[in-house]
Formats: C-alpha cells, sequence, structure tokens
C-alpha cells in the first residue's frame, strides 16, 4: 500500500509497520487499509502494537477517526477480559472483613502485633511466603496461576518447611 511518500510492501504485518506508515493508515487508509492494523490489535488487545497505537493517537490526534480506534481498542480489550472465568478481586483486608475478622484476631492467629498487620494488608508487594501465611491463618489455601492469552494454569509451588 502507498500513502502520501511512505511506501510499505503488501504482506508486511501491522506490527512490523514504522509508526509513520500506521499513522498515515489510520489517517488516510480506508477499510482495506485498515485491516491489518485491526487484525493485529484483536488478536492481541494488550499487547505492544496495540499499545504502540494507542501512543500514536496520543501523539497524533486524528480528526474523526481517534475516538473510533479507541473505543474499538477498549471493547477489544473488554472482550479479552471477558473470555477468562470471571473471579472477585479483593484486597487482604476486604478479604478479611468478608470472612468475619478483626485486625486483632487475625493477627493472634498469624502471631504478629495488630499493628504489623495493619502494614501488611497495606503492603502493594508481599513476599509468597507471607502471602500463603496470611492465606492459611484466614483458613485457605493459595494458588498461583500463569496467565496469558493463550492458557491459564496453575503453577505448582512446593509447600515452605516454616
Amino acid at each position: 500500500m502507498i500513502h502520501r511518500h511512505l511506501s510499505v510492501r503488501h504482506g508486511v504485518p501491522a506490527e512490523g509497520m514504522p509508526s509513520a506508515a500506521v499513522i498515515d493508515i489510520l489517517e488516510r487508509g480506508d477499510l482495506h487499509d485498515w485491516r491489518p492494523i485491526a487484525a493485529a490489535i484483536a488478536h492481541d488487545p494488550n499487547g505492544e502494537f496495540a499499545e504502540r497505537v494507542m501512543h500514536l493517537l496520543d501523539a497524533h490526534p486524528l480528526y474523526g477517526t481517534s475516538p473510533l480506534w479507541r473505543s474499538w481498542i477498549d471493547r477489544c480489550r473488554a472482550r479479552a477480559e471477558g473470555s477468562w472465568r470471571q473471579r472477585p478481586s479483593v484486597g487482604l483486608a476486604a478479604l478479611r472483613v468478608e470472612l468475619g475478622l478483626t485486625q486483632v484476631q487475625l493477627a493472634g492467629r498469624r502471631r504478629m502485633s495488630q499493628s504489623d498487620l495493619s502494614k501488611l494488608e497495606r503492603r502493594g508487594d508481599v513476599r509468597l511466603s507471607t502471602l500463603r501465611a496470611h492465606v492459611k491463618a484466614l483458613g485457605g489455601r493459595l494458588r498461583v496461576l500463569f496467565v496469558s492469552d493463550r492458557r491459564e494454569v496453575e503453577i505448582r509451588m512446593p509447600e515452605s518447611k516454616s
């Protein structure tokens, strides 16, 4: 396809196109020209190429088409997220409350102070062994999942000896 001064050989994957060609196609192309870009985004809506297109739309707003592309990418992302089994997502404090435990009660089970438990519940980065002990004190077990666009599998982790 040829646009402005850019020439991209037929069959070049959208991900391999220079950014100038992508923005030119988004701005001046037709449905036929957009097809490889749309297919690449639909294949991996959270991938590098979709992010690149979003950044290009930010850097080079296109009259009329920028909102359409953004909306379409957002819909692809929502569809991709919806394709996984829906799991509720809660923080450690919300889980504790849902199970009817106070910080003092759970801290006693964990043999730690209520203050330390409060800090743990607010922490953004927790060691796996700490999280495993916390979940065990809540009466559950921890499962670690590997998730990609093609599969979801549980990772077997050896139990800690502590």
